[in-house]
């Protein structure tokens, strides 16, 4: 029982790392119009690295590692397990792992990662500006 309930805590844990990763870009793409978003450093930073290492996971010829632990707690609860057995479960899976081409989200996701990655260093967060603008003085008081 208890690996079940670890199972769906581990896909709803899924869903609310790919929304995000969804909202996070949204921000980015919101920012052009509303410049507060550029300021908040370790939200921007935790997107970067989050969907930076969404994107290479196909690369690496590697699962989600989420997903891994989901199917390995569901094949604890019952190895012959094919339904969840719950509803909301039921759709949440097929949300979280849908029935389409793997391209239909690679390149998505790939141009995600490189305009964050773009936009993080074309416009970095105040506090890493900060940083890098001490970081010149110091080297030019050498």
């Amino acid at each position: 029982m208890w690996y079940r309930l670890l199972a769906d805590a581990m896909l709803v844990l899924h869903l609310a790392w790919i929304l995000f990763m969804l909202y996070g870009f949204a921000l980015t793409v919101r920012a052009f119009w509303r410049p507060a978003f550029w300021n908040r450093t370790l939200f921007r930073s935790l997107h970067l690295v989050g969907i930076l290492f969404v994107a290479s996971k196909p690369v690496l010829g590697e699962y989600c590692p989420l997903t891994v632990w989901e199917y390995e707690l569901r094949r604890h609860y019952n190895p012959t397990i094919e339904y969840p057995g719950s509803f909301v479960i039921g759709y949440l899976e097929r949300l979280v792992y849908p029935d389409i081409s793997p391209l239909v989200y690679l390149i998505p996701t790939f141009a995600i990662a490189a305009f964050t990655l773009v936009m993080f260093v074309v416009k970095p967060p105040a506090r890493l500006w900060q940083w890098r603008r001490q970081a010149t003085r110091k080297s030019k008081l050498l």
